[in-house]
């Protein structure tokens, strides 16, 4: 009988870690592909909100530190062209109970507002993400996009 119930002990703690990963992971994807659907429609307050109050956001050589910043980023950005991210290879890892890393890859198209053609691809890139849980979920508290190709390259 005691062998069972260390079976079952152990059984069931082995098991949490797992939930938890699938948890952390689905969690921050999440937040991977609302940065690029809020990014892409320009929309400051939802995108501003995957953040956390004291983030830092560096895309190329410009970085915004806090999430009013970061909001006011989207807001001034010139909405004559249209942009849209397309998200993969997303890799989470979680690192402690408060804590996980990403990478995923993304591949960044610009045009004309109102057009539908491109020239090509802007940037390939991979984002580096740190993920906190915070009282209202898991948020971006540090997002760095490094350019891997660039349409600037040929």
């Amino acid at each position: 009988m005691k062998k069972r119930l260390l079976l079952i002990i152990a059984l069931s703690v082995c098991l949490i870690p797992v939930g938890y990963a699938a948890d952390v992971y689905r969690d921050c994807a999440n937040l991977v592909t609302d940065y690029a659907y809020f990014r892409d429609r320009f929309d400051a307050d939802e995108f501003s909100n995957l953040f956390t109050a004291d983030a830092s956001l560096s895309v190329g050589n410009q970085t915004w530190e806090g999430r009013n910043n970061i909001h006011a980023r989207i807001e001034g950005l010139d909405k004559s062209r249209s942009i849209r991210h397309l998200m993969s290879t997303i890799r989470i890892e979680p690192i402690d109970e408060l804590h996980a890393s990403g990478v995923s890859y993304a591949t960044i198209y610009t045009s004309n507002a109102g057009s539908n053609s491109t020239e090509g691809f802007a940037i390939i890139g991979e984002y580096h993400d740190k993920f906190v849980l915070t009282d209202s979920g898991w948020k971006i508290s540090d997002r760095e996009l490094k350019s891997i190709f660039s349409y600037e390259d040929k």
